[in-house]
């Protein structure tokens, strides 16, 4: 797709990179918090935990995406000296607002897991959204060389993985439910 591309799309993955390392502390936060609950025996404290967590990582991610979209010439020309490359960044650079915000979402839900110890939950997941999300897309976008394919496939796998995640969330939830009604 040539070495344009390739740039922008290497710069657009340093705001992607930098907003995910940000928001990671506030799913080692919710990895920590939800594990302390858990092992207490306060079950009832873990889904504020989480709700507040995914709030949280929306108002950190968002901003990443907002400020790369709105001024794409500033952000990216602190990254390159190739001007070129920060002008015609625009066709691409919308994709980080699902992105992150997808991204947010999943890194949150990815350490309440973590803090439960339910690493098969999350290996499951992560195999679907690669398997039914993000491969597909991928092999599609390499085939036909769009640019905008590939960040989609990167996009789905996110949607994939934290509503795969979020459905692992709502079956809990119905044990612990059953489980209150039959004590």
């Amino acid at each position: 797709m040539g070495t344009t591309i390739l740039a922008e799309n290497g710069l657009l993955l340093q705001i992607a990179l930098l907003s995910q390392f940000t928001v990671n502390g506030v799913g080692l936060i919710t990895q920590t918090l939800v594990g302390n609950f858990k092992g207490k025996g306060e079950s009832e404290r873990i889904m504020p935990v989480l709700y507040t967590s995914i709030v949280h990582g929306l108002l950190i991610s968002l901003p990443f995406a907002v400020l790369s979209v709105l001024f794409p010439v500033t952000v990216f020309g602190l990254l390159t000296s190739h001007i070129e490359v920060s002008y015609s960044i625009h066709a691409y650079v919308i994709w980080l607002v699902p992105l992150l915000s997808l991204t947010a979402v999943a890194f949150v839900l990815e350490g309440y897991f973590i803090g439960l110890k339910e690493g098969a939950i999350l290996r499951n997941s992560a195999l679907t959204a690669l398997g039914m999300g993000y491969a597909p897309i991928a092999i599609a976008g390499w085939y036909f060389q769009s640019n905008h394919l590939l960040w989609t496939s990167l996009t789905i796998y996110m949607a994939t993985l934290m509503f795969s995640l979020s459905l692992q969330i709502l079956k809990n939830q119905q044990n612990y439910q059953s489980s209150l009604g039959q004590t």
